[in-house]
């Protein structure tokens, strides 16, 4: 019998990594803090909006390091609340002068994303898709896309996604803008189908940004060894593709405050679920998830 939540659950991670702006969870399954979902933040709420991968024709994805942003501000993909940062130009407008670009990039020492936007100088032009490489406030992009790597905030190699301005219509030509990062990290994502796992490109998976009612693109952002059911996760990337990082307290052997758990067929036969005491559960209400996801179940603990 397909099952739905029937009530608010402390399940999924706020949007980090490259996040969006927070807002309000739609789903039953409530999102708590992390710290990145897409990219390495320490967030892992739904990363509710995070990362950036891409799907179709294109070969690159979207950052993981976060997500969108959930109750607390986080993002999907790198989660953290940053509160009051500078803000020197616009992602999307690009409104550096000439030989410039503005950039997200970490402005608190320590921090695992980025939480501030500034004019750099312009050092390269990497298209999107393109493999990249990220310094600690620049990377080899060109004016207006983003070296997304494990984390918004982590050095290394990576891939251009593009930034864009929420709200802005034709900001991004396929797909949607989502506000990662309390709005530091506006990245354009692709949707994608969890069952099917149909992101295209190295390293990118199909991951959930419930609070912003989607799954999305996004390139992965689990350790080695890890990523695993039931193992600890801080971001919705830090999970393998085909789990969702959520709450502990709806999963069984949990015992951080939040694991990987998998998603899974609610036309299935629950083979997904390997816990005894989990099931396949909508994370929507009855008759609330949307028309792409109605199949789609992640294994919870039932109330």
């Amino acid at each position: 019998m397909r099952r739905h939540l029937s009530a608010p659950l402390i399940l999924i991670l706020p949007l980090v990594l490259a996040a969006a702006a927070c807002t309000g969870d739609k789903m039953q399954v409530d999102t708590a803090t992390t710290t990145d979902a897409t990219t390495g933040d320490t967030s892992a709420t739904d990363a509710s909006t995070s990362d950036p991968t891409l799907t179709g024709t294109s070969t690159s994805t979207t950052t993981g390091d976060e997500s969108t942003s959930t109750t607390d501000g986080c993002s999907f993909i790198d989660c953290q609340t940053t509160g009051s940062s500078p803000t020197q130009c616009d992602p999307g407008l690009q409104d550096c002068p000439m030989g410039e670009k503005c950039t997200p990039y970490v402005m608190t020492e320590g921090a695992c994303c980025v939480d501030a936007l500034k004019c750099v100088p312009t050092i390269d032009d990497k298209q999107y898709g393109e493999k990249c490489t990220r310094t600690e406030d620049n990377d080899d992009c060109d004016v207006g896309l983003f070296c997304m790597t494990k984390a918004s905030g982590s050095t290394g190699e990576g891939v251009c996604l593009k930034l864009c301005t929420v709200m802005e219509p034709g900001t991004c030509p396929e797909g949607e803008c989502i506000a990662f990062n309390d709005g530091f990290l506006p990245l354009c994502e692709i949707a994608c189908d969890p069952l099917v796992q149909d992101c295209v490109g190295d390293g990118f998976g199909c991951y959930a940004v419930l609070s912003n009612d989607k799954f999305i693109c996004a390139q992965s952002g689990f350790d080695d060894g890890e990523g695993n059911d039931g193992d600890d996760c801080y971001t919705i990337q830090s999970c393998k593709p085909g789990l969702v990082c959520l709450s502990g307290s709806v999963q069984e052997g949990c015992f951080g405050e939040r694991c990987c758990t998998p998603v899974c067929d609610l036309t299935g036969d629950g083979t997904e679920c390997i816990a005894p005491s989990e099931q396949c559960i909508s994370p929507w209400a009855e008759g609330e998830a949307p028309p792409q996801y109605q199949e789609v179940g992640l294994c919870l603990i039932p109330e």
